[in-house]
C-alpha cells in the first residue's frame, strides 16, 4: 500500500485507533517489561521502544513506502546492532546498572505480547510522523535545479523565494512541502523560475503544463529527435492514470546552473522521487557529436586527434554529472534513433519505475528471531 496520498482524517483516525488497542495491551505489556528490566515505568518502557529510530534506521535521508517497510527496516536495523553487540561482548543483561536497551528489544521480539505492543507503536509513530516518513530527501545540490539552453533558462525549486534579486529555497518552507519531488505535482506547485522575473510562472492544471512544455520547452530545440521524444513524453502524461504524479522529463538540465556560460546541458534527464534514480538521456548521432568541419590538408593522425578529444570531453561531461549529482547517462545513437518509440521506451521505464518488492515486517521479525535463538547470553 503506497500510503503518500492519505488524508489528515485519515491519519489521525489511524492513530486514535492504534492509541486505543496500546492502551488494552498496556497492563500486560508492563509486566513483561518489568519482569525484564525490574522497571514498570511506561515512560521508561516507551522510551526503550521508541527513541533509537535514527539508529536502527536512517529517518533523517530515508523515504518509507508504508508503516510495513519502516518497521521492517528497524528491525532489520536492530538485528543488525544485536549481532555487534553480541560479537563485542556488549549484549549484557545489567550495562550502566540497567538493562540496556538492545537487551530488552530483543526479548521483546522473542514474546509475542511484546512483539504486537512493539509493532503497534512503531506503527502509530509512523502516522505521527507521516510527512517526515514517506518524504524522500534529495543532496542539497538537487534543491534548485535550472534547465535550458542559451538565454532561456528554467529553474525548479522546491520552495522558491526572492532574496535580494535572487531566487532562493526557503529552507523553513521546504519541509511542509506536500509534493514528491521533481514530479509534475512539484512543477505546478511550486512554479517555474524565470531568472528574469519576481513570480513563478504557475500551471492550474496537467493540460496547461502539457501545453508549456509543447510550446515552450519543446519549441526551444533544433533535433527533431529532442522534439520526438517530447511529443511521446507528452503522450505518456495524457495516457497516466496519475498525471500529478509523474516524474517531469527535465530537457536541457544545466550543469552549472543558471549560469549563462554553462558546462555542460544533458538532452533529457529523469529524476525519479519513488526510487531516488536519476538518469540522464543524450541523444548522440554522428552528425553533431563525432562531427569533422574540415578534411582537405587534414592528417589522418590529426584527425584521430580531433576525434579523441571529443571523446574525451563527452566522456568528462558524463563522469562529472556522475560525480557530482548521482546522474547516469543512457546514449541513444544513430542506430538506436531510427527507432525514436524503442528510445522512449527505455525512457519510459525510468519514468515509470516505482518501489516495489520491498522487504515485509513479517520476514524482518522472522530473521530477528532466528538470530537472536543463536545468542548465548
Amino acid at each position: 500500500m503506497d500510503v503518500r496520498g492519505l488524508d489528515k482524517r485519515f491519519l489521525e483516525k489511524q492513530e486514535q485507533q492504534l492509541t486505543e488497542r496500546i492502551r488494552q495491551l498496556q497492563p500486560d505489556a508492563l509486566d513483561r517489561f518489568e519482569e525484564i528490566t525490574g522497571n514498570r515505568s511506561i515512560h521508561s518502557s516507551h522510551a526503550m521502544l521508541g527513541s533509537n529510530n535514527n539508529v536502527y534506521v536512517d529517518s533523517v535521508r530515508t523515504a518509507f513506502l508504508d508503516p510495513n517497510d519502516f518497521i521492517s527496516r528497524w528491525i532489520k536495523g536492530l538485528t543488525e546492532r544485536v549481532q555487534i553487540y553480541a560479537e563485542q561482548g556488549r549484549l549484557n543483561q545489567k550495562r550502566y546498572r540497567r538493562v540496556s536497551r538492545e537487551y530488552f528489544l530483543m526479548f521483546a521480539l522473542k514474546d509475542d505480547l511484546l512483539t504486537e505492543y512493539l509493532l503497534l507503536f512503531l506503527t502509530r509513530n509512523f502516522y505521527r510522523n507521516f510527512k517526515e516518513r514517506v518524504r524522500n530527501k534529495p543532496e542539497e545540490n538537487l534543491w534548485s535545479i535550472w534547465f535550458g539552453s542559451g538565454n532561456l533558462v528554467w529553474g525548479l525549486l522546491i520552495s522558491p523565494e526572492m532574496r535580494s534579486d535572487e531566487w532562493v529555497n526557503d529552507k523553513s518552507e521546504m519541509r511542509r512541502a506536500s509534493f514528491n519531488y521533481w514530479t509534475v505535482r512539484h512543477v505546478m506547485e511550486s512554479g517555474l523560475i524565470d531568472p528574469e522575473s519576481d513570480e513563478p510562472v504557475k500551471f492550474s492544471s496537467p493540460k496547461q503544463f502539457s501545453q508549456f512544455y509543447q510550446s515552450i520547452l519543446k519549441r526551444v530545440s533544433n533535433s527533431q529527435y529532442e522534439k520526438g521524444i517530447a511529443d511521446r513524453y507528452l503522450a505518456y502524461l495524457r495516457e497516466s492514470s496519475a498525471p500529478y504524479e509523474e516524474p517531469f522529463l527535465i530537457p536541457e538540465l544545466r550543469f552549472a546552473g543558471k549560469e549563462k556560460k554553462h558546462k555542460y546541458r544533458l538532452d533529457y534527464t529523469v529524476l525519479n522521487p519513488y526510487t531516488m534514480s536519476r538518469t540522464g538521456f543524450e541523444i548522440s548521432p554522428a552528425s553533431t557529436h563525432m562531427k569533422v568541419d574540415r578534411i582537405i590538408g587534414v592528417g589522418k593522425s590529426e584527425m584521430n586527434d580531433a576525434l579523441r578529444a571529443d571523446w574525451a570531453k563527452e566522456m568528462k561531461k558524463r563522469n562529472e554529472y556522475f560525480s557530482n549529482f548521482g546522474i547516469n547517462t543512457i546514449t541513444f545513437t544513430d542506430e538506436d534513433l531510427s527507432d525514436l518509440d524503442h528510445c522512449f521506451s527505455i525512457i519510459r521505464k525510468y519514468l515509470a519505475e516505482r518501489r516495489c518488492d520491498l522487504p515485509r515486517a513479517e520476514v524482518s521479525l522472522q530473521n530477528a528471531r532466528a538470530v537472536f535463538a543463536e545468542i548465548a547470553l
